[in-house]
């Protein structure tokens, strides 16, 4: 009688336990929320882009549609990079000021000729996104006529 007992509950709890399984479909939806909480910046309407090579000191302001676009594409084309990585200081800091207020602050690297460049959320340093080789040249050539006329 005890084993009967016994074996009764055991399969009890096993058919709890298989019945608790989340479906395959369900663990690939909630992945895919996941991945969509990722991205660079939330999507919305940038009203301007402060630069600056000392964070925070003597920003270049982008307000003009040409740059704002580019920088849109910026933000937009940047893909997540797989792991951890740990970075050292960035080349330029970004304040990007969205339409409805919301600030955002990002780190820059545009590397040397032939080297990728990266952006960061400074909230998530731990986090790097890779930018286009196309978007980087456009992005590199802004960045230098504004320091050219600057001197």
């Amino acid at each position: 009688m005890k084993r009967a007992v016994i074996l009764f509950l055991f399969a009890l709890i096993a058919i709890v336990l298989f019945a608790c399984q989340p479906e395959k479909e369900a663990v690939e939806a909630e992945e895919v929320k996941i991945e969509l909480k990722e991205e660079l910046l939330a999507e919305g309407e940038i009203a301007q882009v402060e630069l600056s090579e000392v964070k925070g000191f003597e920003p270049v302001v982008y307000v003009e549609a040409v740059e704002l676009e580019l920088f849109r594409a910026l933000f937009s084309s940047a893909e997540k990079e797989p792991g951890i990585v740990n970075m050292g200081n960035p080349e330029f800091y970004l304040k990007v000021v969205m339409e409805d207020g919301e600030k955002h602050y990002l780190n820059l690297w545009l590397g040397g000729e032939g080297e990728m460049a990266s952006l960061m959320d400074s909230k998530a340093t731990h986090t790097v996104y890779a930018v286009t080789p196309d978007i980087k040249k456009k992005l590199s050539d802004i960045i230098l006529a504004n320091e050219k006329m600057e001197h």
